[in-house]
């Protein structure tokens, strides 16, 4: 009796089939669903689920190998069982572990197969390849959902040491993240480059401990440079169109407009997001721009169906006009970084903002197909 007919009446390697099938299975369903459901990409999810089901058929093919890798089976005794294993540190690592771990589990089955079938081996060296292919696209849809979700804030805090009351950038940002900021902005316009960058970076590593999103005004090279999420440019910083070029498809670009005519070419030139103001009359920006009102939000909003935050003048007294009108990302300065108790102002934006969002949230369907 040869090799490969020890092999075929051994316990052991259908154990070893049924465990890397079912681990196949199992990588493959997690992937799917979280492209399907959180990712919301067809093609790939598709894709997927043709895998996986393409993968079954070649399985069940062999007669008798799936009820003997069941009679074999043994996940009492199984030495592996007691593993550890590694939290994941985003969503990004979820899914790309469980793809790996299909691809592994195929390439585990593909030598195994060879005692069977090498046609079959073959099939499923094209499933792994297939399942390597797939892999680019996932990623950059991960990155293209990662993006969008950091701009998932309602209250987006400018900072101005300036307008501060003498408390430091760090001080500031911290309590303002704990009244619930959901992005930080880092402005300053008379600091030197190396101070803007020093400063940056401790917002960075603050930003991203608390899982905030991070905004540096004007400086492309300092937003890189700290691994910020984003660059926030006006009218006459560098180019829309060109940041884009420079920071790629998925970084953070806000771009700061007046009217209809700007926020139409910051779309058309890839910002990420665009402001709106300033709507009322403030101190902590020279701008040649009069208040454009509260008005410019319907009238912008009614064409334009894009990210958008509103800044300019916005207190707590005048927020819920804003809200009504549809603007769900409040930037403010010193509405916040002014009062005496920062994370308390914060608070009390973050709670109306919250309300008005919980108030027009769309329906979700219960898809379980």
């Amino acid at each position: 009796m040869g090799m490969t007919d020890n092999l075929k009446n051994d316990q052991g390697f259908y154990r070893l089939i049924d465990a890397n099938a079912d681990r196949l299975g199992e990588a493959l369903r997690v992937v799917g669903e979280i492209v399907r459901f959180v990712l919301n990409d067809e093609p790939i999810s598709e894709e997927v689920r043709s895998i996986r089901n393409d993968f079954w058929c070649l399985y069940k093919y062999i007669p008798g190998l799936q009820s003997k890798g069941l009679q074999s089976r043994d996940s009492i005794g199984d030495v592996g069982k007691q593993f550890p294993s590694t939290p994941y540190s985003d969503l990004h690592a979820l899914v790309l572990s469980n793809l790996h771990r299909a691809e592994e589990s195929l390439r585990t089955l593909e030598e195994a197969f060879r005692i069977f079938d090498s046609v079959i081996s073959s099939s499923l060296t094209s499933l792994r390849y297939r399942c390597y292919n797939i892999e680019p696209q996932i990623v950059s849809s991960l990155e293209s959902y990662s993006s969008i979700r950091k701009l998932d804030f309602g209250l987006y805090v400018v900072l101005g040491e300036e307008f501060s009351n003498g408390r430091d950038y760090l001080e500031v940002a911290e309590q303002a993240i704990r009244g619930g900021a959901g992005a930080i902005q880092m402005r300053d316009k008379k600091m030197s480059k190396q101070d803007f960058l020093k400063i940056s970076l401790k917002l960075r590593a603050l930003t991203k401990e608390n899982k905030v999103t991070f905004i540096i005004n004007d400086h492309i090279d300092v937003a890189m440079a700290v691994g910020a999420d984003g660059v926030h440019l006006g009218q006459g910083d560098f180019p829309i169109k060109h940041a884009r070029h420079v920071m790629g498809p998925n970084f953070i670009i806000g771009a700061s407009t007046h009217n209809l005519e700007q926020a139409r070419q910051a779309v058309a030139d890839g910002a990420s997001y665009f402001n709106i103001g300033p709507i009322y009359a403030t101190q902590t920006k020279t701008t040649s721009c009069d208040p454009v009102g509260p008005e410019m939000i319907t009238e912008i909003t009614s064409e334009i169906n894009h990210p958008f935050t509103v800044m300019g003048g916005i207190k707590l007294h005048n927020v819920d006009e804003l809200l009504k009108r549809g603007a769900r990302r409040i930037a403010v300065v010193t509405a916040v970084t002014a009062q005496d108790d920062i994370a308390a102002a914060a608070r009390a934006f973050t709670e109306k903002i919250d309300y008005w969002r919980k108030q027009n949230a769309p329906a979700r369907s219960d898809d379980r197909t």
